[in-house]
């Protein structure tokens, strides 16, 4: 986030495993798995994940949207 000059808030990490949820919580910033990883969809919504896309469409939809 330094190098790119961008801040936490402007950040989301993307990964497919609950190591990625926790990552993500610990640098601060918002997480979005993926389905087609490393884990089931079923265990990543075990680790906490708040949110599992199933498509790239789906992923680029939820990382361009707008609060």
């Amino acid at each position: 986030m330094q190098s790119l000059g961008v801040e936490r808030a402007e950040t989301c990490y993307v990964g497919d495993s609950e190591v990625d949820v926790q990552t993500a919580a610990n640098a601060g910033t918002d997480v979005v798995l993926v389905s087609w990883g490393f884990r089931t969809k079923e265990q990543l919504y075990a680790s906490g994940a708040p949110v599992v896309a199933d498509t790239m469409e789906e992923l680029f939809s939820l990382l361009t949207k707008t609060a």
